[in-house]
Order: C-alpha cells, then structure tokens, then sequence
C-alpha cells in the first residue's frame, strides 16, 4: 500500500465495521467481503478503528491481529487504507501505530489520549514522542469531541511545521463553521477531511476528502452528495445536507435519546440499510439496539429513503 501525503490524501473514504461474531472473534471474512463491497460501490480509500470500528473494544492484541488482517485485505484489493490508533495514554497509541505501519497501513488516525484534557504542552510532548517512535507514520489528526483539547488552525499550524512528514491531514467531524474556518484560514497546507455533519460547510472552504459513515448505506447518493460539496453547487447540496440531517436528528432521536452512539449506532444504521454483511454484534459493556428499535429504524429508512434506494 501506497504511503499518502499532503497531495495524495483525498477523496471519499468508507469507515467499515470491525464484525465481530456474537460479541466475540472477528470475522476476517466478513471483514474482507465488506471491503471488497465498498471498493465495488466507489470508496476512495477503506478505513477502520476510529469509533464506528470499535476501537474502544479491542485491546492491543487483537488490535494487532486486525492490522494484519485487515492490511492484508487491503492490499490484494490494491486500495488504500488507514487505520485509527487513538487511545487513553501514550504508549497505547504508539503500539497501535506500530501494528499499523508493521502491517503496510502507514496512514493513521491520531485523537489525543481521552479521559482528561491535555494541556497544550503536553499535545506538543505527545506528538513528539509519536514521532521519535515510529517516524514513518503519517498522521490524519482526528477531532472528536471526547479528546480535548480540540486543536485550532494556528495549533495544526505549529504541528505541521514541526513534523512536515508527518502531519498530512486532518478529520474535522466535530468541528462547526467558525472552528473549520479557522482551521482552513490558518493551516491551509493540510489535508482537511470532513464528515456527513459537516461537510456542507467543509467542501466550499477547500475541503479535499470525507471520512463517510453513509456511503455504507447510500453509496452513489453519498456519492452525488460529496461532489455537489466539494464542486461548490450548493443549491443541490444544501438539500441533500439537509434530508441527511433530519434523518440523523429526527428519525435517529429515539436512539440517541436512549444513549446509543458511535459503533452501536453505526451498525445499526448498517443493519437497515443491507449494503454490508454484520451480525450487528457490539461488545460489553455496549450492545445492539434492540431488536424492536432496529425494526422500527428499518421500516423508516425503507421509507423516508425509498427514492434514494431505487436510484441505487
């Protein structure tokens, strides 16, 4: 697999499922099935170990049996591939890393330890030791809203001088306009990725990739909807945007308000829409929604999206 930079990170990238069996082992061949769908349906780049992977349930062993796994997939498919390596302490991280890279993945996703907040010495200080470690990785710094503190454009600005072989890139799901305006005004050099949340307003700022949820459900229409953002058509845009949120705000509630989130919803979402194959299996202490609730999510997404699953 090909080693990315500044200039060759781009496009729609799919996070695939980590499909355990029963709450148990991973499916290595459902895994490569799964891939071998999303390259078929048009994605970029394949993905996985951010929080619609799982990462929070796999400790390092099995973390580095699904490198192996996963990178060997990906390169008899010939594609691209990254891999989160987010965890709550340095030298987590650092070993998740090295099963990336060690297993041909050198593009990894970095959020900052979680549980409590670093100071910005220590960012600096933890990026450091990223680097004097494994100094062939190349970093997708991940913004998510449990690892704080969020960096700001003139933070990325700093990084990227500091380590210009490393930092490449950027996820910015959890940021809103005002924080991606900054981050494009100020370290434009970067490779700034958005999401579904927030690529209406990250493509017009120069956005140059999405890291999709979606295009495991809607694969073309995420697709349309990904080239009306970055090309500028806003008009189109702006309603695609907009029945995509109301999905997420209106007819996904009853999850949220019940507490289901990240992996858990993401196979949920994965399970009524069919594209890809999971038993739905989560792992302690989180579980599957309900049976009842995915049928009632099943029968809305069969209707709210009927037009968008015939032009499919």
């Amino acid at each position: 697999m090909r080693t990315l930079d500044t200039q060759t990170l781009r496009g729609l990238w799919a996070a695939v499922p980590t499909p355990f069996v029963g709450g148990g082992a991973i499916d290595f061949g459902r895994l490569a099935e799964n891939c071998r769908t999303l390259q078929r349906v048009g994605a970029d780049g394949i993905y996985t170990t951010d929080s619609d992977g799982e990462f929070y349930a796999l400790e390092m062993p099995e973390f580095a049996r699904l490198a192996r796994g996963f990178g060997g997939i990906m390169a008899d498919l010939g594609g691209d591939a990254q891999m989160g390596v987010t965890w709550i302490n340095t030298a987590g991280v650092i070993d998740r890393m090295r099963a990336s890279v060690d297993a041909g993945i050198t593009t990894v996703h970095v959020a900052l330890p979680f549980f409590m907040p670093l100071v910005m010495a220590d960012v600096l200080r933890f990026f450091e030791a990223l680097a004097r470690a494994v100094p062939e990785a190349r970093w997708v710094y991940y913004a998510h809203p449990s690892c704080l503190p969020l960096l700001k454009g003139r933070d990325l600005a700093k990084l990227a001088q500091a380590f210009p072989q490393q930092l490449i890139g950027t996820k910015l799901n959890a940021y809103d306009l005002p924080d991606l305006t900054d981050v494009f005004l100020h370290a434009p050099g970067l490779a700034h990725f958005g999401g579904e949340r927030n690529l209406f307003s990250a493509g017009p700022l120069g956005a140059v990739g999405c890291y999709s949820y979606w295009i495991n459900s809607l694969p073309r229409w995420t697709r349309r909807f990904f080239d009306a953002c970055l090309a500028g058509d806003m008009v189109q845009a702006r309603e695609w945007h907009l029945k995509l949120q109301r999905w997420e705000t209106v007819h996904l509630a009853e999850a949220r308000a019940q507490g289901y989130r990240y992996g858990v919803l993401s196979k949920a979402k994965g399970a009524v829409a069919g594209l890809l194959r999971d038993d739905g299996s989560t792992r302690a202490p989180y579980h599957p929604m309900p049976p009842e609730m995915l049928e009632r999510l099943r029968c809305d997404f069969l209707e709210y999206w009927r037009e968008e699953q015939a032009a499919e």
